[in-house]
């Protein structure tokens, strides 16, 4: 089986997985946006995941991103930042990106807006809450946060994040299961 086939094959047992777990939940697996995790494959296995019909993908280092939105093969993707992002890194990777998932301060925040005001479009982002207070994780109090959508999940906790109403999961290695 080609890298081609088993990436369509994967996801579309994800899908599947998704559609399940909506089902269970009393939701539209519409509802749902999936995020294909490639921080871990080149760019050329990133373009395998949006040629069977998955253009929303994740990185979670800039540098990364920025590499991969060069490649002509991945022109239609919808870039998503989900790793830390530094201040000093907002200006190259605001451009590129669908959506940040990972606004974990004030800071950042203030960062990311003052450059979309700059760039004259706005800017999507997602906070990052630390809902248990340790001051070892990044993010910001769940008190006063406002979220119209909830990111989570890695591939293995895909029907956790559905039951618990995300709304966007992010799926890496069980995309990529078989390559190797």
């Amino acid at each position: 089986m080609s890298a081609a086939e088993r990436i369509a094959e994967n996801l579309a047992a994800i899908r599947q997985r998704i559609e399940q777990a909506a089902a269970r939940s009393g939701r539209s697996a519409s509802e749902i946006r999936l995020v294909a995790v490639t921080k871990y494959v080149d760019a050329s296995i990133s373009a395998l995941v949006v040629g069977a019909g998955c253009r929303d993908l994740g990185e979670s280092r800039p540098q990364q991103l920025w590499e991969k939105a060069t490649h002509e093969e991945l022109r239609s993707a919808r870039w998503h930042m989900i790793g830390h992002l530094q201040r000093n890194k907002v200006r190259r990777t605001l451009p590129l990106v669908e959506l940040i998932h990972s606004v974990d301060s004030l800071r950042l925040a203030t960062a990311i807006n003052d450059e979309a005001v700059q760039l004259g479009h706005p800017a999507h982002v997602l906070l990052e809450v630390n809902c248990s207070g340790d001051q070892a994780k990044h993010g910001l109090s769940p008190q006063g946060s406002i979220l119209d959508h909830l990111a989570m999940a890695m591939s293995h906790d895909v029907e956790v994040a559905i039951r618990e109403g995300a709304t966007i999961v992010r799926v890496g290695s069980l995309l990529f299961e078989g390559l190797r």
